[in-house]
């Protein structure tokens, strides 16, 4: 087996390369080959100093979770941490590229910390709902500051090597040959009579006081409306680094590590970013297939979703022709855009000469004849009638993709009313498209290669994190929500409130709850869901009696105040008493518990339907629709993880209830079986 860390003499200096591209990642052998390294290096009496560097543009990144080799019986990141710093002899951490996580622990364990200007040093580990394992909490405030430390571990991001220098956190940053320059320095400094700086008995950096605290209170104050655990547990690790000997607080920092690992929150952080890389792979551009040109973008109707798409393509550089089909809708429309460069000039963001270059390069047109000078024109609404089809197919040139968001008809159905059946793409996006960045991009059996290729191009120049879907008439992201909104109507005519169900909703990770989402949209302009309904009678209902949602001032919600959450309405609650009345209904109390089991159940049974019928891929891709389009929070792990967690059996169990009490909840798919016999979860369906 080929060793992926290399010890060489040079001048004095052992050079300890990890060579394991192309991220450096420290596996158990690179742990047990670096130790041997070390060791080896530190005892011989010819060696001045230690080199560590990494291979391929970057130093080092965390630790697997699986190593898969762990009958190497290597020394965990932490060991080997403390046996680098506890060397007699100088270690210099060498830093190119990227020091992150495990591998910035490594480089705080090092005597010395030299940087190319390239390098990114940070810890992400916040984002996997953890803290650092091997020293991390403990090492960086007695580096670079409590207040500092907390920034940066807080954050999760990395700072560059100017910005690391300032801090304190690299020694010195030099151009050109990164091996030779920190040679020069190693020995520029022991000449000097240097001893090796250990950065956990360090004491210079414990001056800040009253600063100190004041960061930690406001930290703790940001991390008690946190849902997850790890802000606290990472905020107590770096008062202790400051407060304690190092050895406790490095059990303390252990523990807290250990806790978070096996919680379900840091399993479905970890989950979902498994999840991006899949996707981000399996959608890579491969070059076989070239693009269409791409330089002019149309766009059909400016409501607020198309509004939102028309500030994407300008910032992306795009021409954009904007086409309503009446001067007012248009009017509006335009508003809606230049409002949301007026608040970028009022934050700062951009300037008003920016804005007046930028909007240049938009063309605001009533009707469809201006069409005919773009190469892809998108009509971004959910609702498609034959008229406009007719209407786009007439406008558009010859070569032009005519890329559709529409729900309840087919890509295939649509492409069979144009001329143009090769050239026809479903391409669904949600509203609030710079957070909820998912497109879902559907072509049937005649899609042909270089209008997908195009579609792919947009996507990727707009910043859109791509889901391949099947050509079905209703996307992804519209069947969940369908399922959602079908299952909270079942809690509620059972006898849940409206503002329970939507807090057991939040409170799991929805951004707004079911019944304040559909406020958000529009009760009178929801489309129909993957349910094949605008969702339940009380929807209707309501807005028969003008009660349209949010932008109305009414809706499931009073709104009394433009830009405050509703408040529940004592006679919306006696429309719900009616219905239940109507329908012989006794209401009875649901525990939080119970309405969350239904409503995920009730998710997770569309997207088994979604994958028997190839409308999802695999159940990864759901998961991204509903954390990157619906905006669900990370740390649910998306609709098919969490029924993965609630255990298959209960969720087709509860399903099999559901749909007894409601028609628009489908009897789980066999797919439940078939898992739940193989002894498996959705999870095994991802490969």
């Amino acid at each position: 087996m080929a060793e992926e860390v290399r010890s060489e003499r040079r001048d004095g200096v052992a050079v300890v390369t990890i060579d394991h591209p192309p991220i450096s990642s420290l596996t158990s052998k690179i742990r047990r080959e670096l130790s041997q390294a070390v060791v080896a290096a530190d005892a011989d009496p010819k060696v001045n100093a230690i080199l560590l560097v990494g291979t391929a543009g970057n130093f080092a990144t965390g630790t697997p979770f699986a190593s898969g080799d762990d009958v190497d019986q290597a020394p965990d990141l932490a060991t080997l941490c403390d046996e680098l710093e506890m060397a007699e002899t100088p270690v210099f951490a060498a830093i190119e590229g990227a020091a992150l996580g495990g591998g910035l622990e490594l480089a705080l364990a090092a005597h010395v910390r030299v940087a190319l200007p390239s390098a990114r040093l940070g810890f992400p580990d916040i984002a996997l709902g953890l803290v650092p394992g091997a020293g991390g909490t403990q090492r960086l405030p007695k580096v670079v500051g409590g207040v500092a430390a907390l920034k940066m571990l807080l954050g999760g991001r990395a700072v560059n090597a100017k910005t690391a220098q300032k801090l304190g956190l690299v020694d010195v940053v030099v151009e050109g040959d990164l091996v030779a320059a920190t040679i020069a320095f190693a020995h520029r400094l022991i000449g000097e009579g240097f001893k090796p700086k250990r950065s956990s008995q360090r004491r210079d950096r414990l001056g800040e006081g009253t600063a100190f605290l004041e960061a930690v209170a406001g930290h703790r104050r940001a991390a008690e409306r946190s849902a997850l655990d790890a802000p606290m547990r990472l905020i107590e690790c770096v008062e202790s680094a400051l407060l304690l000997p190092y050895e406790i607080g490095r059990g303390l920092e252990a523990a807290a590590h250990e806790d978070l690992t096996d919680s379900d929150h840091s399993k479905a952080l970890r989950y979902i970013i498994d999840a991006e890389r899949k996707i981000q792979k399996s959608t890579a551009e491969d070059g076989r297939v070239p693009s269409r040109p791409l330089k002019a973008v149309g766009l059909v109707g400016a409501g607020r979703l198309g509004s939102e798409l028309a500030v994407l393509c300008l910032d992306a550089g795009f021409d954009v022709i904007v086409a309503e089909q009446s001067d007012e809708a248009l009017e509006a429309g335009v508003m809606r855009i230049i409002e949301q460069y007026d608040a970028r000039v009022a934050s700062g963001a951009m300037s008003e000469e920016a804005v007046e270059t930028t909007l240049e390069r938009m063309n605001a047109v009533c009707g469809y004849r201006m069409l005919s000078d773009v190469d892809v024109i998108i009509d971004p609404s959910p609702s498609m009638t034959r008229s406009r089809i007719a209407e786009l197919d007439a406008a558009m040139r010859a070569g032009a993709v005519l890329l559709t968001g529409a729900e309840r008809v087919d890509v295939a159905t649509i492409a069979g009313a144009t001329g143009r059946g090769g050239d026809v793409i479903g391409f669904r996006l949600q509203p609030g498209i710079r957070k909820n960045r998912a497109v879902e991009i559907a072509a049937d059996a005649e899609t042909g290669p270089r209008a997908m290729a195009t579609a792919r191009a947009l996507a990727r120049k707009l910043d859109l994190l791509i889901i391949d879907t099947g050509a079905r008439a209703f996307g992804i992201g519209a069947r969940i929500a369908g399922a959602l909104h079908a299952a909270a109507d079942l809690c509620l005519e059972d006898g849940a409130r409206i503002g329970q169900i939507d807090a057991v909703l939040c409170d799991w990770g929805l951004p707004f709850g079911s019944f304040a989402w559909r406020d958000a949209l529009g009760l009178d302009k929801r489309p129909q869901s993957g349910d094949g309904q605008r969702g339940g009678s009380l929807d209707a209902t309501l807005a028969v009696a003008g009660r349209t949602g949010r932008s109305a001032g009414r809706g499931y919600y009073h709104y009394a105040q433009r830009g405050k959450p509703g408040v529940e309405d004592p006679a919306v609650s006696a429309l719900v008493a009616e219905e239940r009345a109507a329908k012989g209904i006794r209401a009875r109390d649901l525990n939080d518990v119970e309405i969350r089991k239904r409503c995920v159940a009730a998710m997770a049974g569309a997207g088994a339907h979604m994958l028997a019928d190839g409308t999802a891929h695999r159940p990864s891709d759901i998961d991204m629709v509903a954390v990157h389009g619906l905006g669900f929070a990370r740390r649910s792990g998306g609709v098919m993880y969490a029924a993965d967690l609630m255990g298959l059996e209960e969720v087709r169990k509860t399903l099999s209830d559901l749909a007894q009490k409601s028609t628009r909840i489908p009897p789980p798919s066999s797919i439940f079986q078939d898992l739940i016999k193989a002894g498996q979860g959705f999870a095994d369906l991802n490969d």
